[in-house]
């Protein structure tokens, strides 16, 4: 979590009252507001870790995620600061997972931070089969799909063990995406399960989009295709440099620009990532130096 004060009372008072026990794990990525250290010294079953600096979505979760693994976790929540959670929401949600052993990446649906109606940007990735279903009054325990955003995630262990969790280097967006399509291609399922709520905020979605949003997102972007396209890295490299230039204004295509130039510092990283499954919770990359 970043700067979650405002957050964070109301997500840790809807964990506490869930019908199932969990340990709570706070990944401090190099807040300023003193959040996490104030609910620690409220409730001292609250276990924080302290990154020294912002180190971005996937490398915050990654420490939360091998510490949960470490302490024996068969199943890990990954949840923003921004949620809350609906009454018995994370027994339902193992309850789904449950109902398929190959599901590895499990996605609780997202309402409205004011619990009205499902999240607009959620909504998009919602499978025709779901709608079909809700018509009828016949929902499902999960619908799989090729990807959704990982706002609020349960995840399989084993699975985790297996394919590793968030590629560290994006620094934020598509992260979950990327993964989503990692463990797709080794023949782990993707899915998400309606009655399994959390509300959600999207403080990033509706967050300024300046200078540093569009680097964050171009970067990410670069790099999703970096790392999914079929060609030899150089020449993706050279087809994300220029295939989408012509369409965009000069802004776009300046940030762009500079996104592809970070990206390529990234290059002996990238061509690593590319060549095969790196397990992310096991090596030096997703262990930024984080301490209890």
């Amino acid at each position: 979590m970043f700067n979650g004060e405002r957050y964070l009372p109301a997500l840790l008072d809807s964990i506490r009252s869930q019908s199932v026990s969990s340990q709570v794990i706070l990944v401090d990525n190099g807040s300023t507001d003193q959040a996490v250290a104030k609910a620690m010294t409220s409730d001292k079953s609250l276990f924080g870790l302290d990154l020294p600096r912002n180190e971005g979505f996937g490398v915050a979760c990654n420490a939360g995620i091998q510490a949960a693994l470490l302490a024996g976790a068969e199943w890990v929540f990954v949840l923003n600061q921004d949620l809350i959670l609906e009454p018995n929401a994370l027994a339902q949600a193992i309850t789904a997972a449950q109902s398929q052993p190959r599901i590895g990446f499990l996605a609780l649906s997202q309402l409205t931070y004011d619990g009205t109606g499902l999240d607009p940007v959620f909504r998009v990735y919602l499978p025709a089969a779901y709608w079909d279903d809700v018509l009828f009054r016949q929902p499902q325990p999960t619908y799989e799909v090729p990807f959704i955003p990982a706002a609020a995630v349960l995840l399989r262990r084993d699975c985790l063990l297996e394919q590793g969790a968030f590629d560290p280097l994006y620094f934020m967006y598509l992260e979950d995406r990327d993964l989503c399509e990692r463990l797709r291609t080794r023949g782990w399922k993707v899915a998400f399960a309606p009655a399994a709520r959390v509300r959600h905020d999207c403080g990033q979605v509706r967050a300024a989009r300046g200078f540093q949003w569009n680097l964050n997102w171009y970067r990410s972007r670069m790099l999703y295709h970096l790392k999914t396209s079929r060609r030899p890295l150089p020449v993706a490299y050279l087809t994300g440099l220029g295939h989408l230039l012509p369409r965009w204004s000069p802004t776009e295509a300046f940030h762009w620009g500079v996104a592809w130039c970070r990206a390529l510092f990234s290059a002996r990283q990238l061509a690593r990532h590319r060549r095969s499954v790196v397990e992310y919770l096991s090596t030096g990359e997703s262990k930024p130096g984080a301490s209890p």
